[in-house]
């Protein structure tokens, strides 16, 4: 083989070989590239299945935030049934100095005012109903409980606005004797409903506890009676 045919031959290995090197690097920068694409959606898999989880916990704890709100509307009127005298006289101050605590309390010409807390309606519920108001088991899932989380149920209950319902009721008399007469009387009952993780310290609010808290506040007006009425 001569000497130009060699040349010839060696220039085009080399051109071969510098083809591979450029189609090698290529193929690395491909191989990384997909796995870059992979990681990318992956990572953005998770990313939403995380969102999703989250967000299905919030709607969880919003839900049972309204339910405990509304719960506790109904589990104070359901006592007011059978002590509607007793709620109206915590309202109106007799037997002691009358409650000024409720928000709305400064605002009104002759304010009344009577405050409940979880505490309070929990121990008339045992009495009536021998059982909790709301259950919260120490592990796993019950009926009728909060879920295997560690979390809480919070109530605070204001009874204000204390007047005679109009028009008067059937069978109740509109006139007033020896200075009061019996009847029924109008309320507005607010409750202010929490679902937030477990205290560390019963009683006392911490700040985690209140950063994750579920808060609702519902009111209603509600008839209650027969109760004795001061005529004005």
């Amino acid at each position: 083989m001569s000497n130009p045919e060699l040349h010839q031959r060696l220039s085009r290995l080399k051109q071969a070989a510098r083809r591979k090197r450029t189609q090698r690097g290529a193929a690395v920068f491909v191989v990384v590239l997909v796995v870059t694409l992979l990681t990318a959606l992956g990572l953005f898999a998770v990313r939403s299945a995380s969102l999703s989880s989250t967000a299905s916990g919030y709607n969880r704890q919003l839900t049972q935030t309204h339910y405990i709100a509304d719960y506790a509307v109904q589990a104070l009127i359901s006592t007011m049934l059978a002590e509607a005298q007793v709620h109206a006289d915590n309202m109106m101050g007799k037997g002691g100095k009358p409650d000024t605590g409720c928000v709305i309390y400064s605002k009104l010409k002759d304010p009344t005012c009577a405050r409940y807390s979880y505490d309070w309606l929990e121990k008339k519920f045992q009495e009536n109903q021998s059982k909790a108001l709301v259950v919260l088991p120490k592990s796993g899932a019950v009926a009728g409980s909060l879920g295997p989380a560690a979390l809480e149920a919070d109530m605070k209950l204001e009874m204000t606005d204390f007047h005679p319902a109009w028009p008067e009721l059937e069978g109740m008399s509109a006139n007033c004797n020896s200075g009061s007469k019996l009847g029924y009387a109008m309320v507005t009952v607010s409750a202010e409903g929490q679902v937030r993780p477990r205290q560390l310290v019963k009683g006392k609010w911490d700040t985690g506890a209140a950063t994750a808290a579920g808060v609702e506040q519902v009111r209603a007006h509600v008839i209650m009676g027969p109760v004795n009425i001061v005529c004005k």
